[in-house]
């Protein structure tokens, strides 16, 4: 059957159009609000300013700081749940007694929702919460997981990375079950111990799917609100707030909805660019590699 090109336009049309009207369109409102100032609760007319609402936003201390809070969340997530789902992963390829039951449990943290994670976390944690009443029947202190403002971002980075783990362990699994056999044969025929056929062979065949899981991971926890907000809403005080926190609170508390655009245009550079760094990077080191 001969394809036309009328045929192909009269079936991409839809599809299209559906992606014109929920990620062109919105995607464009948006770059334009961010040089505008427009309040929600204002019936004025936006007006153009230039470039003062990025300026506002690159003297603000509290924007800075934001940021920070980002970059450490994403950091702690990522330094837990990458090793973890590496080692699980690895546990799960030998095939022990139990695997396949284990694995059926692990998708489970990965299909509950954002939302439900963060309010069951929230009932644990909180102050007067189950973590709080298993501490006191061993004798220990109750701990201000959520309401410490040292505690309360490494905490809820912690569950972010307990949810994502099982992501990484199934991405890693069927990494190793794709190796094939007889390099890692020979190399036990030629003596070498398992660190050297991890470190020589498994690792150098895994480091596409790792480059992958971590740049997927990177953006996902980079801009993660759900859990943060009903966890601890930023707090306390600011000392949960990320990025996606401080546009919430711009947007929807404040109303200055261009400002929020414009918080939000600069997410959107800096996990581009991260991206782009990290994809630049991987290259390099395959470059090396071969």
């Amino acid at each position: 059957m001969r394809v036309t090109r009328r045929y192909l336009i009269q079936a991409l049309t839809p599809t299209m159009l559906v992606l014109l009207v929920v990620l062109v369109f919105p995607t464009l409102y948006v770059v334009q609000l961010a040089f505008q100032k427009k309040r929600l609760t204002s019936l004025a007319p936006a007006q153009w300013v230039g470039l003062d609402n990025f300026t506002a936003l690159l003297s603000d201390g509290r924007f800075w700081s934001a940021l920070w809070h980002s970059a450490l969340f994403s950091g702690i997530s990522l330094a837990v749940s990458i090793p973890i789902g590496c080692l699980l992963g690895a546990l799960m390829a030998r095939k022990l007694p139990g695997t396949a039951f284990l694995r059926t449990v692990m998708i489970l943290p990965m299909v509950v929702t954002p939302l439900v994670i963060g309010a069951l976390f929230r009932f644990i944690l909180n102050s007067g919460g189950l973590a709080d009443h298993l501490l006191q029947q061993v004798g220990l202190p109750s701990i201000a997981f959520l309401a410490s403002s040292t505690l309360a971002l490494p905490t809820v980075a912690f569950v972010d990375a307990w949810q994502w783990i099982p992501f990484v362990a199934l991405v890693v699994l069927a990494g190793l079950e794709s190796i094939p056999k007889e390099p890692l044969e020979a190399a036990r025929v030629d003596g070498a111990g398992p660190v050297r056929e991890f470190f020589h062979i498994v690792l150098p065949q895994l480091r596409p799917l790792l480059a992958v899981v971590v740049l997927v991971r990177l953006m996902d926890s980079f801009r993660e609100f759900d859990k943060i907000f009903i966890m601890t809403a930023g707090g306390p005080g600011t000392s949960s707030e990320t990025l996606p926190i401080y546009l919430w609170r711009y947007a929807f508390n404040y109303y200055e909805v261009g400002y929020a655009a414009a918080v939000g245009l600069v997410m959107l550079v800096l996990i581009s660019l991260m991206s782009t760094v990290l994809v630049k990077r991987f290259r390099a080191v395959e470059g090396v590699g071969r």
